[in-house]
């Protein structure tokens, strides 16, 4: 039987796309599962960093099999958005701060608790050990798996046109504050006024003068750019600022026991980069403020402490097991 030239080519043509199709099915099956990774900060933060260097780690450690994109300055909604996007999986990883957490997960405010921290080491320790792993854990219920804690750097005011010594120069200030219950109920023991603000709404408040003052913590006071519409700069270290890696449950479920690990693995190795930056940042971030003109004053510790006994008062007997053991460590 003679087979006419068009019919053979036409025949060689099938024969090598069924050879050809697993090839292709392979080469679709090997592109990454991208994995969605927001905060609302910029890319100028440290987070933005932190998340690259996760998403490095985890792409490396999968094969490729997963890539991760970053999302930042707002780009997937207000921090209250990106939190909850976080909790239905809209949303695969987030870097969120504690102040914005804790209004998700009750327990967290324990760590926002003003001056709960004696210093930085102390606070690394006890994020780091059972304390921290109980708040990481309570994240489940929520729909959240916490990896690990991080720092966003210990937590200043930052004032339009009054500088800040005592807490008797917070009265009547209309302060921006996190949407988290202790910091209400932090500068309102201060005699301020706290209004509730997403981070990217602060420039505009400030020169507007809906509010008077923020609290941001020196690295984000410059990223912000808020030494351009702030005078004073008063260094009172009232909270240290941690932030949390987090995943969310839906992407949990979907990953193997081995996925999981490195998943974990790769939060808790980009730790030491996150803490030490963040360090770096806040020390080169004063020198900013310096320059762009901005006056710093210290302020009294102890009376800004005392100051705080309601506010202990509040929320101490709502997690007393988690607050002793806080204050034992130290």
């Amino acid at each position: 039987m003679t087979i006419n030239p068009s019919r053979r080519s036409c025949l060689v043509a099938l024969m090598a796309g069924a050879v050809a199709a697993p090839y292709v099915r392979r080469a679709e099956a090997a592109a990454p599962i991208q994995l969605k990774l927001a905060t609302a900060d910029t890319t100028q933060d440290m987070s933005y960093q932190v998340g690259q260097r996760f998403g490095a780690e985890i792409a490396e450690k999968t094969g490729g099999k997963y890539g991760v994109q970053l999302y930042v300055g707002g780009a997937l909604g207000s921090t209250v958005n990106i939190g909850n996007s976080l909790q239905t999986g809209i949303v695969d990883c987030a870097i969120l701060t504690s102040g914005y957490l804790e209004s998700l997960v009750p327990t967290v405010q324990v760590i926002d608790l003003p001056f709960i921290f004696k210093d930085k080491p102390s606070a690394e320790k006890i994020l780091d050990g059972p304390v921290g792993q109980r708040l990481l854990a309570d994240m489940e219920a929520k729909s959240i798996i916490g990896l690990s804690w991080g720092w966003y750097g210990w937590r200043q005011l930052e004032t339009r046109d009054r500088a800040v010594k005592t807490p008797a120069d917070m009265e009547g200030l209309k302060i921006r504050i996190q949407p988290g219950a202790v910091f209400a109920a932090m500068f309102k023991a201060l005699g301020a006024v706290p209004i509730a603000l997403d981070g990217s709404e602060v420039y505009l408040g400030l020169s507007q003068q809906t509010v008077d003052a923020v609290d941001f913590p020196l690295p984000t006071a410059v990223t912000f750019k808020v030494y351009e519409v702030t005078k004073n700069l008063a260094l009172t270290n009232h909270v240290y600022n941690a932030g949390a890696l987090m995943v969310s449950k839906a992407l949990w479920s979907r990953l193997t026991p081995a996925e999981r690990d490195i998943f974990k693995a790769a939060a808790v190795n980009v730790q030491p980069f996150w803490r030490s930056s963040v360090a770096e940042a806040s020390t080169k971030a004063m020198d900013v403020c310096k320059e762009r003109g901005m006056q710093v004053s210290e302020t009294d510790f102890t009376a800004f402490r005392a100051k705080m006994e309601p506010v202990y008062d509040q929320f101490r007997p709502k997690y007393k097991d988690l607050f002793e053991k806080i204050a034992s460590a130290q």
